[in-house]
């Protein structure tokens, strides 16, 4: 049996990304570990004696054949922090993930569209304009949020462009339950779903943050559509900032407040001003005749 199994069973039972690495390092022994597993050896990892007893609970209800099944039949790939195929940009962060689990395949590198959850014209032009170009050097990364993060990946699928979602649920789960529809195309065309969360998990709001981490840990650029200067995608834009990756905006309204996150992030120098395509691929030594 493959043990990777029970490293999700570990997982699903209430051990943490933390609690994965202290348990096993580079050992790949997870089925022993977890056959094993007893309040003796969890002391030993300075968990408190209720977390012990959750975990030992979880682990007595957990119906290990459904885990199983669900993992098979829907294809998902369990990848840890030691494997070749984990991606680099999250072994570089403070607190990596020691788990990811994956459907179809990853392509480098990754820019990520982030922004409002305002529907505006103006950004759906923006998005209808870029994603269709910049493909053919970057893959599209966002967040499966509604509007501007699932109309990105909209696009992308549209134009048979590969796309990546990560997913603040486990990966079975389609939510907001509109993308259904886009869930099944993204693995129709064998582009790629990423969650870090344990199998079953829904979506809970203190997983928001932690997926929009995610997002920014991935991208190797940031390119920011639309934002209040209060939001979740500013937050996401200091984060991206302080991981030294570079963000591109397009200036807006000054009048509208989903503008102002934007122009002040290009006021600051923050980012860069966003024009025309090659504004992006330029600073990459990347030259297209494409213009916008």
């Amino acid at each position: 049996m493959n043990k990777k199994y029970y490293l999700a069973a570990l997982h699903k039972i209430w051990l943490t990304h933390k609690n994965l690495f202290d348990l096993f390092s580079d050992n790949y022994d997870y089925d022993k570990v977890y056959n094993s597993l007893d309040y003796k050896l969890l002391s030993n990892f300075n968990l408190s004696d209720l977390k012990i007893s959750k975990i030992l609970k979880n682990k007595k209800d957990l119906d290990f054949s459904d885990l199983i099944e669900k993992i098979d039949n829907l294809w998902v790939e369990i990848i840890t922090f030691y494997e070749n195929n984990y991606p680099e940009e999250l072994k570089n962060i403070f607190n990596p993930p020691y788990v990811l689990y994956i459907r179809w395949n990853i392509k480098l590198p990754w820019i990520s569209f982030i922004g409002s959850r305002m529907m505006t014209f103006y950004w759906k032009k923006i998005i209808e304009k870029f994603v269709p170009d910049i493909w053919k050097h970057f893959t599209i990364i966002s967040w499966w949020a509604i509007w501007c993060d699932t109309y990105s990946h909209q696009i992308a699928l549209k134009n048979n462009i590969p796309t990546i979602s990560v997913f603040w649920t486990w990966i079975d789960i389609s939510y907001p339950s509109s993308n259904k529809k886009m869930y099944e195309d993204i693995i129709v065309k064998w582009w790629a779903l990423i969650s870090i969360f344990p199998l079953w998990e829904k979506w809970f709001s203190y997983n928001f943050p932690i997926r929009n981490e995610i997002v920014a840990w991935l991208s190797k650029w940031v390119f920011i559509v639309e934002a209040k200067e209060k939001s979740w995608t500013m937050i996401t834009s200091k984060l991206a900032l302080d991981l030294w990756k570079d963000l591109f905006c397009v200036a807006w309204d000054i009048f509208k407040t989903t503008s102002w996150g934007c122009n002040k992030l290009i006021s600051s120098w923050e980012a860069k001003f966003v024009f025309q395509l090659d504004d992006v691929l330029n600073e990459y030594n990347i030259y297209s005749e494409t213009k916008i």
